[in-house]
């Protein structure tokens, strides 16, 4: 039984989802056994059951392949990454979420057979190193989205080189990476003034020191900062955003308890078109309340106190 293809953008190219099929190993196969295979434009794979490195070797076929979506499949090695580099030199946007067997090696090889990615997913690798990031940052100087929650090695080199090399990045998530510091924070806000979203959440050793730049060198465009549980921030960083940050629509602040009412005030003048609002532990803001909260946010819909579990989309 062979899976329904969906006609893509491309000429005489498909799309095909076989997102969380638990035979997607096997469908992969059966398209390349009937020779269809090679032309898929679009490929997602997510949750897929049996997509190891014969799989990867397959998909290799994919010449036309625009976007490769691997998440949370962890039967594939760097030995499979190797081998789709092989073949498949046109991704634009490649997600490799939640793979724990993969290194620097297998995606320094698919990466350098690349460089046109605008979107790169590397979410859970937790054997990426700074030496990949340096890879990943010098070859794909095109990319607008790159994650690298939960990749646990990095340390400020990673910042400096994406600061240096990725200076079209609109979406940064650097969510629960504990090796950053003031520098390479700071790297970043000077360097990626089109950053619409920004996520620093946990990093428990950056200070009100990396978040000075923003006086000098705005993010005109920023809509999203994530600075949950970034213990050392208080009010001089509320303050800076609120210098650099006038399009900020959604802040969390997340168990930060040296930010006050006077950091909240800082940013109710200079960001206000605020409308989602995370203030959870801020035990130095005594009244938290959505009625004392509009007061500084008129624009406010979305916030989240204690007690208080708030989803935050743009409506």
């Amino acid at each position: 039984h062979l899976p329904a293809m969906a006609a893509s953008g491309e000429e005489n190219g498909f799309a095909l989802n076989l997102h969380e099929a638990k035979d997607a190993g096997e469908q992969v196969r059966a398209l390349s056994e009937n020779g269809s295979l090679k032309t898929c434009t679009d490929l997602n794979l997510e949750y897929g059951g049996g997509v190891d490195d014969g799989t990867l070797e397959l998909i290799s076929s994919c010449v036309m392949l625009k976007s490769l979506n691997l998440n949370a499949c962890q039967q594939y090695t760097d030995e499979g990454l190797i081998s789709l580099a092989k073949g498949c030199t046109s991704l634009t946007a490649l997600s490799l979420y939640w793979n724990v067997k993969i290194t620097d090696t297998g995606i320094k090889a698919i990466v350098g057979a690349n460089t046109s990615l605008v979107s790169l997913r590397l979410s859970g690798c937790k054997h990426f190193t700074d030496d990949g990031c340096r890879h990943v940052a010098q070859k794909c100087p095109a990319l607008t989205s790159l994650d690298l929650t939960r990749c646990a090695l990095l340390t400020d080199a990673s910042l400096h080189a994406i600061a240096e090399n990725c200076t079209k990045l609109h979406t940064l998530l650097l969510y629960a990476c504990s090796g950053w510091k003031d520098p390479g924070v700071s790297s970043i806000l000077e360097r990626l003034s089109s950053l619409e979203v920004l996520d620093l959440c946990g990093s428990r050793d950056v200070t009100d020191k990396a978040f000075e730049v923003l006086h000098t060198h705005p993010l005109p465009l920023l809509r999203r900062l994530n600075l949950g549980w970034c213990l050392q921030i208080g009010d001089p960083a509320c303050i800076a955003i609120a210098k650099g940050c006038p399009q900020l629509r959604y802040l969390y602040l997340l168990g930060n308890k040296q930010v006050s009412s006077q950091g909240l005030q800082a940013l109710s003048q200079g960001t206000p078109q605020l409308c989602g609002l995370d203030i959870c532990g801020l035990c130095l803001v005594e009244d938290r309340g959505m009625g004392a909260m509009q007061g500084l946010f008129p624009h406010l819909t979305l916030l989240a106190k204690l007690g208080t579990a708030p989803n935050y989309h743009d409506h």
